[in-house]
């Protein structure tokens, strides 16, 4: 079994008062990225749960409330020690790539176009978030993506 840490995304933490769960649930796969069963609340109810995964986020009704649930999305990592940290500009939508406007080892600008993906007819720009190196392009046009998924590695430029 695959473990895999998530981050609540609605409703958001803070101001919100949290369901706090003991840890024992009977699960019931129903179809393919479907569950649902039982679990124990802290405070000593069983109550039903249903949950369902669309793309990259798990979607989760317990107890009246709703929740959707995200991975983290990678903001910098460092490869190594001493190797200057890189950032995954991730897809902000679910979509097909339509237009890819970098390439590896291209020297881009803060603001600058990145990735044009299409998402129900509609044209998402990613832009550069900053100035620096595209290390890698993980996409290719006509490729389908789901929201958080790498399209484009960036690294801060070198100071020589």
């Amino acid at each position: 079994m695959t473990t895999r840490r998530l981050q609540q995304v609605q409703p958001p933490q803070a101001d919100s008062e949290a369901v706090v769960f003991d840890g024992a649930f009977d699960v019931v796969v129903s179809s393919p990225g479907r569950w649902e069963g039982k679990i124990s609340l802290a405070d000593g109810r069983t109550v039903s749960f249903l949950a369902q995964r669309a793309g990259q986020e798990v979607h989760l009704w317990i107890a009246g409330e709703s929740y959707v649930f995200i991975p983290p999305t990678p903001v910098a990592r460092s490869q190594k020690a001493g190797q200057a940290a890189s950032d995954d500009i991730v897809c902000p939508v679910p979509g097909v790539v339509i237009a890819v406007h970098v390439a590896a080892d291209d020297v881009v600008e803060a603001g600058q176009d990145l990735v044009i993906i299409e998402s129900m007819k509609t044209e998402q720009i990613v832009k550069s978030p900053r100035q620096g190196t595209v290390q890698r392009v993980s996409v290719q046009e006509g490729d389908r993506v789901d929201r958080g998924m790498r399209l484009v590695v960036l690294v801060p430029l070198s100071k020589e």
